[in-house]
């Protein structure tokens, strides 16, 4: 599209240069300024968006956008799968045989589920995505080889699944937003809103009586002029978009970070879509700075598009245990209050600017009230989206707004037109089951079944959390109606095996797993009990499996993992050669071994990290000055083996197992150091103080000598004896090791040693410990 506008500006310029009378030199001239001024032209509109927008605007989805295209695939194998936080050997080893556990139990409980869903996996991509979405990528792989999940039911009742294997379990996923009454209910209208139209069958474009009836009850809970019926809430929103473009006459639609509009790319400009999005901006939810955004570019935006389930994690993306990498990524707030004035003040500011403000409800809408997130929040917006429920069991979106943003044609302009139309829109199967759903909804007794709903909610969540809270279990529920998910509170990496354990416990989840569950009215008091009862007995039981470290200091562990997470991504966009990376994990490998052997005494910790400042510090000085570089060092190196020789306990089987000095060599070493001024001294043949001054530098010159002679010479002998990568192993070892105990054998080193290790270099140190 930019080559073709530089082309036709090219020959509109050469035109005008032509009929000034520009010849030649003279021609290219005109038509290049007049190209490069099509093309400031062209970009200036956008370079002030950035400015405009630049303290208010989410640099989230730009990001994730460019990393996904960066980021490479990492498999954790073997081990390593279970060493992501670090564990111990002996905690490997239970936690190998925990999943073992897990596996056999699913595949003896489960056999013509998963068969089931082995024989259509590679006919079905929907089940594929799935399965590559459930937990975080770098356990995904390892995790298909052994669970390949599939939920495969055959009937329900109330809320209670059963599967092809004859099991059943409590569902929670809510199917995925629609099940807000209970199964049963929408069997009910399903089965009733058949009967009123089966007379007239899936006739198309003759439309049943009943809708006359669904428009009306849609714009008395919306309290909007005009309803468009569609297919799905994804195609809802597209035609709420459209709509709003078309009839404000701009193009740039307002969403907020963290939102998900569906999968249209259109309002999808982070991960997920493979377009160049120009005309969707992105800012930060419940932030001053957005609203002033908002007033600058008002004569830009077409229309500000808001999900309120949003107010459940402000600018974080939906929850969902893939991106659960460790636990402080879910977050949840009190959304009521907080965000209920965060939209009273946009609706503010969308009155003024002259605006479109857009709820996107297909999610909260009939789930938090009947009125939805309007009635919830106190909030009208100028054109609600809904969807899922609202069809009463039945695929549907609907789009309410005000009569001039509904518009799909231009009364002045007979040519221009908004295409949004569908041939499904309004089945009469779906305008039935749709007719029941809102009846029931809009009567006065709905509101009290919803009331009580949402108070059951809550009174379990503050149970379950009572009950972990009593056996010391590191998870909590929060609740946002009949909307709740699972929050951890102990540092970890495996979070996203709950979902696991909840399944075998007999709880069906989406594929989200515990990032976002679903209750609904048909949860009776003896059903939540029974949730309680598994949802404890899970975690109970993933906590004694040894997911959960525990002895640990948390800040320092979770500093740890993030540490290692870094590292990760630094690994994975810069593709560090293999070579490289054995050699550095065995550089760490050996320090962490010669940490072990002779360095456990807090003293002689002390001493290491006096001595190591000493070491770093001589490291500059001694390119300006030699002489109290080498005499500063020495004296550091003599604290250093001090605290080795007085408060370590004898370790000479130890040193045998690494490459350094043992302490023979270094008492002969130290020996030969002493040497050097007595041989100055008793050559001068003078032993005054002003002598040994005199002879200062020349005595450091060689201890620089000596220094040099045995560093070079132990990098020989061992190349000698084993080759010339040890060697160099023992060298940088020898170099660094100044930087790495300073990190080691600061206050609080229990478990920071292990912050600094990159995830390659910690599996080894951890495996050898």
């Amino acid at each position: 599209m930019f080559d073709e506008i530089v082309q036709r500006w090219s020959e509109y310029a050469a035109t005008v240069a032509r009929a000034c009378g520009f010849e030649g030199a003279q021609a290219g001239i005109v038509i290049g300024l007049s190209v490069v001024a099509g093309a400031a032209l062209l970009y200036a509109r956008r370079l002030m968006r950035a400015l405009l927008t630049l303290k208010a605007r989410s640099w989230a989805p730009a990001v994730s956008r460019m990393l996904s295209t960066w980021v490479k695939r990492n498999d954790y194998t073997g081990e390593d799968f279970f060493r992501a936080d670090g564990a111990d050997q002996a905690t490997v080893t239970r936690r190998q045989q925990a999943l073992a556990r897990l596996a056999a139990h699913f595949q003896g409980t489960y056999p013509q589920s998963i068969a089931w869903g082995n024989a259509i996996r590679e006919g079905l991509s929907d089940l594929r995505f799935t399965d590559a979405g459930r937990v975080p990528f770098p356990f995904a792989r390892a995790m298909r080889e052994q669970f390949n999940l599939c939920s495969v039911v055959t009937d329900s009742d109330g809320p209670m699944l059963r599967d092809l294997d004859g099991h059943w379990s409590l569902d929670v996923t809510g199917s995925y937003g629609v099940n807000v009454a209970g199964y049963d209910q929408y069997k009910e209208w399903m089965q009733r809103g058949w009967e009123r139209v089966k007379g007239l069958g899936p006739v198309l474009g003759p439309l049943h009586p009943l809708v006359a009836e669904n428009i009306a009850m849609l714009r008395s809970i919306s309290k909007l002029d005009e309803v468009s019926f569609h297919m799905s809430g994804t195609e809802a929103v597209m035609a709420a978009v459209r709509l709003a473009r078309f009839n404000t006459r701009r193009k740039l639609i307002v969403c907020f970070a963290g939102a998900y509009h569906g999968w249209w790319d259109g309002v999808q400009p982070g991960l997920g879509s493979e377009r160049e999005i120009n005309d969707c901006l992105t800012l930060k939810d419940v932030h001053p700075a957005s609203l002033a955004a908002i007033r600058r570019m008002k004569h830009d935006i077409a229309g500000v598009v808001v999900n309120p389930i949003q107010s459940f994690h402000p600018n974080s993306p939906p929850p969902s245990d893939a991106i659960l990498l460790t636990s402080d990524v879910r977050k949840t707030q009190d959304a009521h209050a907080p965000y209920a004035q965060w939209l009273r003040q946009l609706r503010a500011v969308c009155a003024e600017c002259d605006i479109p403000l857009i709820f996107d409800e297909v999610y909260s809408g009939f789930r938090l009230a009947p009125g939805g997130a309007q009635e919830y929040f106190g909030v009208q917006a100028d054109v609600v989206v809904y969807g899922k429920t609202v069809g009463g069991g039945m695929p549907i979106g609907v789009c309410c707004g005000k009569k001039e943003l509904m518009r799909r044609f231009d009364p002045d302009h007979p040519m221009r037109l908004a295409y949004v139309i569908g041939t499904f829109s309004a089945h009469p199967h779906v305008m039935g089951a749709m007719n029941e759903f809102l009846r029931w909804v809009t009567r006065p007794e709905a509101q009290q079944r919803y009331d009580e709903a949402n108070q059951r909610c809550a009174e379990w969540a503050a149970d379950v959390n009572r009950a972990c809270a009593t056996r010391a279990l590191p998870v909590r529920v929060v609740n946002l109606a009949t909307v709740w998910t699972i929050l951890f509170q102990q540092p970890g990496r495996y979070n996203w095996l709950l979902q696991y354990y909840l399944r075998a416990e007999g709880v069906t989840l989406s594929w989200v797993g515990t990032g976002r569950c679903l209750s609904n009215m048909a949860f009776t008091q003896a059903h939540y009990d029974a949730l309680q009862a598994k949802l404890v007995a899970a975690a109970s039981r993933m906590l004694v499996d040894g997911w959960w470290l525990d002895g640990l200091d948390q800040p320092e562990r979770r500093k740890a993992m993030k540490s290692r997470l870094m590292w990760e991504m630094i690994g994975s966009l810069v593709q560090v050669p293999r070579p490289l990376k054995t050699f550095y994990a065995d550089v760490m490998r050996r320090k962490h071994d010669d940490h072990v052997a002779s360095h456990s005494h807090p003293l002689n910790q002390l001493f290491h990290l006096l001595s190591s400042s000493v070491f770093i510090y001589c490291y500059v000085l001694i390119f300006t000055d030699l002489t109290t570089a080498v005499t500063a060092s020495l004296v550091a190196l003599f604290v250093r083996q001090f605290g080795h020789a007085i408060v370590e306990p004898p370790c000479h089987d130890k040193e045998e197992l690494l490459l350094g000095f043992n302490t023979p060599n270094k008492t002969m070493i130290v020996s030969a150091y002493c040497l050097i001024p007595l041989a100055n001294m008793l050559a001068a043949e003078n032993w005054s103080l002003a002598t040994f001054m005199e002879k200062w530098p020349a005595i450091a010159q060689q201890w620089w000598g000596l220094t040099l002679v045995v560093v070079l010479g132990r990098v020989a002998y061992l190349a000698w004896l084993h080759d010339f990568r040890i060697s160099m192993i023992w060298f940088v070892k020898l170099i660094t090791d100044p930087f790495t105990d300073i990190k080691a054998y600061l206050p609080r080193t229990a478990s920071g040693w292990r912050a600094f290790l990159p995830p390659y270099a910690l599996d080894q140190a951890t495996h050898k410990h």
